[in-house]
């Protein structure tokens, strides 16, 4: 099997705490989730009145159940108020 690119939209309870939220998503996906997680990226886009929404690029191994145990991890982090995965591709086909 191959790897797995997963795009999830993660908007945050609140502003305040925004970078650090940042800082906490790369520290889960790199030391939370027993190595599931080979690699991780976010970006951010803007939503309306001043509120942005994180978008993580996780690369996961190919196999069922892997971007549902990460969207658990990701729901674990203070300041997440909604996470929704909102694209898995394939790598390397």
């Amino acid at each position: 099997m191959g790897d797995v690119e997963m795009t999830v939209q993660i908007m945050p309870k609140e502003m305040e705490g925004f970078e650090q939220l940042k800082h906490n998503i790369i520290d889960k996906m790199k030391n939370g989730t027993g190595g599931l997680v080979k690699g991780c990226n976010i970006g951010e886009r803007e939503v309306a009145f001043g509120m942005k929404a994180l978008i993580v690029k996780i690369i996961i191994p190919d196999g069922e159940g892997g971007s549902d145990k990460i969207e658990e991890k990701l729901k674990e982090i203070e300041n997440v108020s909604t996470c929704d995965t909102t694209n898995l591709d394939r790598l390397g086909v």
